[in-house]
């Protein structure tokens, strides 16, 4: 029967039986699901964007050197205006004093290639930015961590959902052979006069019941593969079968209570104290922001001009100009902006304040919730397990009395919609407090280890 279910996997995605010979554990499966995820891939891209942009912040401070080239033909040269006798060098004795005078200083065309370096010496601005990255790349390392635990806990409950699933198929397999057995047997009594028609029918509308209810678990099993394929990000050609077994050892669970301390272990708290550092820092880089900067600047080039501009290139018209200094710019007044900018970061903080005693109450009620759901489940367990029992040991024995004459055909099928009703109520019992216990360990901050 396992080997049959296998093949029909296999079948269902379209994979030759010969191929389907990969075999995961449910570690395993997270790990390729760690490597593969599109959604973490993502993640790791962003990590790597942030140190990108981080590296960027650093080349502020080395020097920004830029090349320029400008051409400029003039139509129309502009003028000096001069009043006749103002300036003696420029004086006439052609007009009078105190007339108007027009002089041209400046060619109709004209060409300027230089190189100017700036380099930052005093920013503090800049510097408090650069301090901010660690807590950057904290933040973004701690986003790429949250993907990985919802990628995980997806991968988790599907990879339980297949092993409920298959579970719940095997059992139909074999109580479909059992009421099949029973059938024929019936059948073979109709026709030596001992059961009733009414008894054989019965026995057939049960197992026609019970081989539509296999092709749909057949379709369940399918389906919740695709599922964990999707969350492996699993080629569809890569053959996948499971190692692992249901375990109900595998979801006790010690009744704990959160401490100050085990918040840190969920990522989302941890990230929201991060950005808290964060939104500190950038008060500190607005408030540098008010300091006066400084800043050193060289430039050196070449501005030939001519009448002609065939005659620009000549190399008689190049002459050298160099000049280097220092810039301090001082903040003045810049329209209050930067006190609303630290307004802003102030009400920035009083969120995250705030959003911090919400997920510390999120965290207490997620465990809290997580627990009650896990013991509510173990307890149902119990019962449906010995519910379990109960059936398959009432199966034997009518069998055994329908075998000798003692019990009727209707009281065995009967039992054996008994036994499918408690395997159905056990293993989706199971399946939820395997869902419960990954739940909790997700609440405690544990669903990776």
């Amino acid at each position: 029967m396992k080997n049959i279910f296998l093949l029909l996997v296999a079948f269902g995605f379209g994979l030759s039986p010969l191929t389907a010979q990969n075999s995961y554990t449910i570690k395993q499966c997270l790990d390729y699901a760690l490597q593969n995820n599109l959604n973490i891939k993502n993640a790791a891209l962003d990590e790597r964007i942030t140190d990108s942009k981080t590296k960027e912040q650093h080349a502020r401070l080395l020097p920004q050197v830029d090349a320029n080239v400008d051409y400029m033909h003039n139509f129309n040269v502009q003028k000096i205006i001069l009043e006749n006798g103002v300036i003696p060098a420029f004086s006439s004795t052609r007009i009078p004093i105190g007339a108007v005078e027009a002089f041209q200083l400046q060619l109709n065309n004209l060409l300027t290639g230089s190189l100017t370096a700036n380099q930052v010496i005093f920013d503090r601005s800049l510097f408090a930015g650069l301090r901010n990255e660690t807590n950057m790349k904290l933040l973004s390392n701690q986003r790429s961590r949250y993907s990985k635990i919802e990628v995980a806990e997806k991968v988790i409950k599907a990879y339980y959902a297949v092993l409920v699933a298959q579970k719940q198929y095997d059992f139909l397999g074999r109580n479909l052979s059992r009421v099949d057995t029973l059938f024929k047997e019936t059948k073979g009594r109709f026709a030596n006069g001992i059961t009733r028609q009414i008894d054989l029918d019965r026995i057939e509308v049960r197992f026609n019941n019970l081989k539509e209810e296999q092709e749909k678990a057949k379709q369940i099993v399918a389906l919740s593969y695709s599922i964990l394929r999707f969350q492996m990000n699993l080629p569809l050609g890569e053959p996948l079968q499971l190692a692992d077994t249901l375990n109900e050892t595998t979801i006790m669970e010690p009744i704990t209570t959160p401490e100050e301390s085990s918040y840190k272990q969920r990522i989302e708290f941890s990230m929201l104290q991060t950005q808290q550092q964060i939104e500190l820092a950038n008060k500190q880089i607005i408030r540098a922001s008010y300091s006066p900067k400084l800043n050193a600047y060289a430039t050196t080039g070449y501005n030939p001009a001519a009448s002609h501009m065939g005659d620009i290139f000549q190399g008689s018209r190049y002459f050298n100009f160099t000049y280097v200094g220092i810039r301090l710019n001082v903040p003045i007044f810049h329209g209050f902006a930067k006190s609303h900018q630290l307004e802003t970061e102030s009400l920035q903080l009083q969120k995250i304040d705030n959003s911090i005693q919400q997920v510390k109450s999120q965290i207490n009620l997620d465990v809290q919730q997580a627990q009650i759901n896990l013991g509510n489940s173990l307890e149902s367990l119990k019962t449906q397990k010995r519910n379990l029992k109960l059936a398959e040991e009432n199966v034997h024995v009518i069998r055994v009395e329908n075998e000798k004459g003692i019990a009727r055909n209707i009281e065995v099928t009967n039992a054996e919609a008994d036994l499918k009703e408690a395997q159905t109520n056990y293993y989706n019992t199971l399946y939820q407090a395997l869902l419960a216990k990954t739940d909790l360990d997700k609440a405690q901050g544990k669903l990776l280890e």
